[in-house]
């Protein structure tokens, strides 16, 4: 009796060991069967879009409209230029020309009747409280592109002068003075630059406001609002240039010829 658990014990071992032969020996080999190549409709992906060029930003050590508007709506570029002195060269598309309504002459342009001062610019008698709500400081809009017609592409340019009558200031001034020797702002005959409307210093690199289609070059402060005093606010998704608020601001033009030369006018 002591030898028959061992015999038994290799019986059921042989037995199965037989039994996966047999199982293996029934089982058939995967048999590779080609497929026809798919004929039907192909999917239609988008191309890969392409980085636009560094001169698309810069032209030379000048900001290009185009990259200074790019930096400012980048969640990861806003930082480098939103609030930051920048040099942007481009040509003018639009000169805000605001219209001076009848029986208000000389509350926006000065008129040979109603010869500004720089204590009191507005016209006696005449009630000019509409200029705060209606009337926009002077300012233009640069492209990069002379025929540009898309406002999403344009950049505005403030600063250069809080009032039209602060600008005809400046030209009177500047026929018998030469802007380069004045080294203090106090040397500019007291309040001669500064209307009651503004507080801000007319910039002497700058007299008049430039032609549609000028080429120009401009430093200022750049961001997507304008604040300056009581000469103004503007907020814009598409970029401002400031030209008072940075100490260097300036705009140059390419010709003087591009320059507009203001004079009174009758009323």
């Amino acid at each position: 009796m002591g030898r028959l658990a061992p015999l038994v014990a290799v019986s059921s071992t042989a037995f199965v060991v037989a039994l996966s032969a047999l199982a293996s020996g029934c089982k058939k080999p995967i048999v590779y069967k080609p497929e026809p190549a798919f004929s039907g409709a192909k999917a239609s992906l988008p191309a890969v879009p392409k980085l636009p060029p560094p001169s698309a930003f810069k032209n030379g050590a000048n900001w290009t409209v185009y990259g200074l508007q790019h930096q400012l709506n980048s969640p990861r570029h806003s930082t480098e230029v939103n609030g930051k002195p920048v040099t942007v060269a481009g040509y003018v598309v639009k000169v805000y020309e605001p219209v001076e309504p009848a029986g208000k002459e000389g509350c926006i342009y000065p008129h040979k009747k109603h010869t500004p001062t720089a204590k009191e610019p507005n016209p006696k008698g005449v009630d000019c409280s509409f200029i705060a709500k209606e009337v926009e400081p002077p300012h233009f809009y640069i492209a990069d592109s002379k025929d540009e017609k898309n406002p999403a592409k344009m950049i505005k340019v403030m600063g250069y002068f809080c009032s039209y009558i602060q600008l005809y200031f400046a030209i009177d001034w500047y026929k018998t003075h030469d802007p380069d020797k004045v080294k203090d702002p106090k040397d500019r005959d007291g309040e001669l630059f500064t209307d009651n409307l503004c507080s801000t210093q007319v910039p002497n690199t700058f007299l008049g406001e430039p032609k549609v289609g000028a080429k120009v070059t401009i430093s200022g402060q750049f961001g997507s609002k304008y604040e300056e005093g009581s000469g103004g606010r503007a907020v814009s998704p598409f970029g401002i240039v400031d030209v008072t608020s940075f100490k260097k601001g300036k705009i140059d033009l390419d010709s003087p010829a591009d320059l507009v030369k203001q004079e009174m006018k009758d009323p």
